[in-house]
């Protein structure tokens, strides 16, 4: 069995869902890879460090349970540095920069590579109008941070490559992602994983303590020998062409449609560094194929509607940037006329119905746009007074 197999056999038995046990599984790989193994690109570097939230309504799919199971992990094979309990983020960042000496081997691990782990977000990480600016900035891998603050003087880390595997509920959750998150680029950086599935009941009474200890080690020892990859990952032509298929019509599908959040522009990256894992986790060796790529990006994809939600549920946009986005949409639609269904359709993450009517009220009022009703579809067209005052001009090809 692969570690993620073996993972989902170990956890079968418990209410957690299956989305929240294969993400987590996948984030302790990448946790144990540490700042050992990346893929160029460019002039940067990519390392396969995850941000990872399950996200449930409390109590009603044990979202806690596979962030424990993957602390546990990690601290049993010593793989990387485990920070938990209730932190500050300069908290966090002091003990990315302490050296820890391993008590089996003497051994002293160095450099800023670690996971944070909370099993209730918004109870580990101390709210703090800098934590969010902070967690965006070290999501990137870096040679050296350095911190300056008056009063605690000057401190650098090496090699900073953090994780992350959190759970919460949205209630909670915007006590951490708040706006400033979700348009910032945190939310974007992170793999924001709600559950697939509703498992029956197990009181866990009659499962076997010996049965489970020995699973247990057994992905211990696993984690142990993935710990010890070094190097940089290969993708193989298929595996380039897979993803390039994939990425440049999903980048030209997004051009006209603003998306504040920067999900769209970012998933790209999240599907590398997933597809690194994914191959870690088939072959235990460092060349990307194309079955990797394309399990990456169904993976990704898969959650995609997680982050819109999210968006929705909380916070409105206003009049103001409703009307914009909906005079540009117009103006590229086939003959210029876009319908309502068509605009919110589009935008459903972005605007919701009540902003949107008042945007177009506030439109015609002005004389900007007109709207009419064709069988049971009502659209919507710019006037020559709106092409006047924006200066809306035929595209040259």
């Amino acid at each position: 069995m692969t570690f993620v197999e073996h993972f989902l056999k170990h956890t079968e038995n418990y209410e957690s869902p299956t989305s929240f046990w294969r993400w987590a599984a996948y984030t302790t790989i990448a946790a144990a890879l540490r700042d050992r193994c990346y893929r160029k690109m460019g002039d940067s570097y990519l390392y396969p460090n995850f941000y990872t939230l399950l996200v449930a309504d409390s109590g009603q799919h044990r979202k806690g349970e596979p962030v424990k199971l993957c602390e546990r992990l990690l601290t049993k094979s010593k793989a990387t540095k485990v920070i938990s309990g209730r932190a500050s983020i300069q908290g966090i960042l002091d003990e990315l920069g302490r050296g820890e000496t391993d008590k089996a081997t003497g051994e002293l691990i160095t450099g800023g590579s670690a996971i944070f782990s909370a099993p209730e977000l918004s109870a580990g990480i101390v709210n703090d109008p800098e934590s969010i600016k902070i967690l965006t900035d070290v999501y990137e891998f870096k040679d050296e941070y350095t911190s300056r603050l008056r009063g605690s003087g000057v401190f650098k880390i090496k090699s900073v490559c953090l994780s992350m595997i959190a759970a919460s509920n949205e209630a909670l959750l915007i006590d951490v992602y708040d706006d400033k998150a979700k348009h910032g680029g945190l939310l974007a950086r992170t793999f924001l994983v709600k559950a697939n599935e509703f498992r029956p009941g197990n009181s866990l009474l009659q499962i076997k303590d010996t049965t489970q200890a020995e699973s247990l080690e057994g992905l211990v020892d696993h984690l142990t020998q993935i710990a010890r990859l070094r190097g940089e990952f290969k993708f193989d032509k298929k595996a380039e062409d897979a993803y390039d298929e994939w990425y440049h019509p999903f980048r030209k599908s997004y051009e006209h449609k603003p998306d504040r959040s920067g999900i769209s522009a970012r998933i790209h990256t999240s599907i590398l560094k997933l597809a690194m894992v994914i191959c870690i986790d088939y072959t235990l060796a460092l060349e990307v194929k194309e079955c990797h790529i394309i399990e990456a990006i169904d993976q990704c994809m898969l959650l995609l509607p997680n982050y819109q939600s999210l968006i929705m549920s909380t916070g409105k946009s206003t009049v103001s940037e409703v009307a914009a986005v909906l005079i540009e949409d117009i103006w590229r639609a086939k003959g210029k006329c876009l319908t309502k269904r068509e605009f919110l359709g589009r935008h459903f993450h972005m605007f919701d119905l009540e902003v949107t009517d008042k945007c177009v009220a506030t439109l015609e009022q002005a004389g900007l746009i007109t709207s009419y009703v064709n069988g049971n579809e009502v659209s919507y067209m710019v006037t020559k007074k709106c092409e006047e005052v924006f200066n809306l001009k035929e595209e040259t090809k």
